[in-house]
């Protein structure tokens, strides 16, 4: 989608060399505020709230590219996030993390490390899942994330019992013994 940026985030880009940093929020109670710039950021973001410190810790290990398209479609990427102290896979192990917002921002640096104007949004989304991988060295956090439009296409609310079919089909008896078969059913008839 095109994007109206700030005269001052468009002089800035003109110039030879550009310094950008990332902005990260996870909205867990509190919202973790995470950056991958060298220091750390006081920015003021829509989805952030009040003005609020993005640490600089390390943690924010990289992210997948961000992949814009005119489309409603799944935006799904994966953000890496150090697993080395227990911040983060405490944070996943002991909430309720499904469908918690992910937000992420890029903003413009001058010569002083000083953000030029507003924080610009590159990505809007919920955590789906996550995975701890860990080796002898190191631990890292695998958020997977996707757009607001990722269940866009899902049916809910169909299960495969009684109670749910009746809803649908009143006549229909196909489900009235699903809950005693624990095999595999084989429809159709026998290849010859």
């Amino acid at each position: 989608m095109p994007r109206d940026l700030p005269s001052a985030i468009k002089t800035e880009l003109a110039k030879n060399a550009i310094a950008f940093a990332d902005l990260v929020e996870l909205h867990f109670d509190p919202v973790q505020k995470l950056t991958n710039a060298q220091i750390g950021l006081v920015a003021t973001t829509p989805t952030g709230g009040s003005s609020g410190s993005y640490l600089s810790n390390g943690k924010l290990l990289s992210f997948d590219l961000v992949q814009e398209t005119g489309e409603a479609k799944v935006n799904q990427i994966n953000i890496s996030l150090s697993g080395t102290s227990t911040t983060f896979t405490d944070l996943f192990l002991n909430n309720a993390y499904v469908d918690k917002r992910v937000v992420i921002y890029r903003v413009f640096l001058n010569d002083q490390l000083g953000i030029i104007d507003n924080p610009v949004m590159m990505f809007d989304g919920e955590i789906q899942s996550f995975a701890i991988n860990e080796t002898g060295d190191t631990s890292t956090v695998i958020v997977t994330s996707a757009s607001v439009f990722y269940e866009f296409e899902k049916n809910n609310g169909r299960r495969t019992n009684e109670t749910s079919q009746k809803g649908f089909f009143p006549s229909d008896n196909g489900m009235k013994f699903s809950a005693l078969t624990l095999d595999n059913i084989l429809w159709g008839k026998p290849a010859p």
